[in-house]
């Protein structure tokens, strides 16, 4: 279980779309997915958004 929940967050924050993810883990539903991905925090959201309006 540690090791699914690791290897969706990294991939989420590598910008691996949900869809992909949950599909790499055998999930039928989106939802069950988003139940392993952590929140991002506002450091990566911050830096997020300087890239975009730079």
């Amino acid at each position: 279980y540690t090791i699914r929940h690791s290897w969706a967050t990294i991939a989420k924050y590598m910008g691996i779309s949900t869809a992909i993810i949950s599909e790499g883990l055998g999930h039928n539903s989106l939802r069950t997915t988003e139940i392993y991905l952590k929140s991002f925090d506002n450091k990566v959201l911050d830096e997020a958004n300087r890239l975009i309006v730079s």
